[in-house]
């Protein structure tokens, strides 16, 4: 496990804060599933969002490398209609976890799956809610 934020920038792509509730289970290790026994999807807080990646809150210790499938609906307030949202899955492996002061954990996701569509669904409501205004 990480234990500090040290700082340097290593995103390729801007990120949006955000909040949405989502649903993950673990895919790989398998010894990390047994471990943890939860059998169902576990909810968690997502807090940031880009095209590449994401951070999530969980009350779960998920180990680096870990690979997660995660789901979520996408609402985006700034469109209309069948638009406004979109549900997105794809799989994420855990590249940072950061142990918070409620005992938490705030974990870096890398997107390693994730439809070419969904990507330019997350770049755009990216761009168009990180405009001055927003």
């Amino acid at each position: 496990m990480e234990n500090k934020y040290d700082g340097k920038e290593r995103r390729k792509s801007n990120r949006l804060d955000v909040a949405f509730t989502l649903i993950y289970s673990v895919e790989k290790p398998l010894s990390l599933r047994i471990q943890l026994g939860v059998a169902d999807d576990i909810n968690a807080f997502m807090v940031n969002l880009s095209d590449l990646g994401m951070a999530l809150v969980t009350s779960q210790d998920i180990e680096l490398l870990a690979q997660l499938y995660i789901k979520f609906d996408l609402i985006d307030l700034r469109l209309e209609g069948e638009e406004r949202r979109q549900h997105i899955e794809m799989t994420g492996e855990v590249v940072s976890n950061v142990a918070t002061t409620d005992g938490s954990h705030r974990l870096g996701i890398r997107f390693d799956n994730l439809s070419d569509h969904d990507k330019i669904t997350l770049n755009r409501f990216v761009k168009r809610n990180s405009l001055p205004g927003s």
